[in-house]
């Protein structure tokens, strides 16, 4: 598969009043080889939520949990996934990613992240018709700054009507970032709720079980480590991810990816693209 000459992905950070429930955003433009199939690349789950704006072509993807193949709209809302996805991606793209702060789209949509595990939902159903003015708007400039200035002035119109910050949002942010774990009892005294409180909003916020949450952190950080450093050998990445040993590690790969990490490498050698190692998608 060869690359046209237009490739690049864009690293943006959040206006100040975003950053409290918006992370991060990312901007992806790049043209392949309409003469080559279009490269299919998995795409292990990864424990953060976000929303995606595909403007030009449209991707296809196949959904490990359900077995479904389905084109996605221009606009999808991706909230907790336990399965991987095989993406299918366009010759022409423009991809632009909000990646929310842990509880974030929680914060934003008020509905319960377990509603949303492991299906992505077409934005315009959730957000509304605004959403396909978005779209329209990004189609009609050029300008990588003026399309971020769009999605944040949106972004930031919705943010007056988001939830109130809980004391467990600082938790999840730990979780995230930090290299060790800690127990259900430590997280729930930093929350300041009871750890029955704390599993409920984990299940409200996240979608999920701490202890399941921590799992798929600690697994998404090995699935990245090997897309950005390909040489590092799995026994490597599973002591730097602080696994108790491999075989710990093969077992999450085998939950959340459907594959040992062998066989994951073989499908991701398959396609030039390198969609969580560069953050793409």
């Amino acid at each position: 598969m060869s690359y046209k000459s237009l490739n690049m992905v864009l690293h943006f950070t959040p206006l100040p009043a975003l950053q409290h429930f918006v992370k991060k955003i990312i901007l992806a433009r790049y043209q392949l080889d309409p003469s080559q199939p279009r490269p299919t690349t998995p795409f292990p789950p990864q424990p953060g939520h976000c929303l995606y704006f595909y403007p030009y072509d449209k991707i296809i993807s196949r959904n490990y949990a359900n077995q479904k193949i389905e084109e996605q709209p221009h606009s999808t809302l991706i909230g907790p996934q336990l399965s991987r996805v095989d993406l299918t991606m366009g010759y022409n793209m423009l991809v632009i990613m909000v990646f929310f702060q842990p509880g974030g789209m929680h914060r934003l949509l008020g509905i319960p992240m377990a509603e949303m595990i492991n299906q992505p939902f077409d934005a315009v159903s959730i957000l509304g018709k605004e959403i396909d003015e978005i779209t329209e708007q990004l189609n009609d400039v050029l300008d990588f700054n003026q399309m971020i200035a769009i999605v944040q002035k949106y972004l930031l119109y919705k943010s007056k009507k988001i939830k109130t910050s809980l004391p467990i949002e600082q938790v999840l942010a730990k979780i995230t970032n930090q290299e060790r774990f800690s127990n259900v009892d430590q997280l729930a005294k930093e929350a300041c709720v009871s750890v029955r409180q704390l599993e409920r909003q984990f299940k409200e916020r996240i979608g999920v079980s701490p202890k399941l949450y921590t799992r798929q952190t600690r697994f998404s950080k090995a699935w990245v480590m090997h897309e950005s450093n390909p040489k590092l050998s799995w026994s490597q990445i599973a002591y730097a991810c602080h696994y108790a040993d491999q075989m710990h590690m093969i077992r999450d790969f085998k939950e959340f990816a459907h594959a040992s990490p062998s066989f994951l490498e073989k499908d991701l050698e398959k396609t030039p693209l390198r969609l969580q190692g560069t953050s793409l998608v």
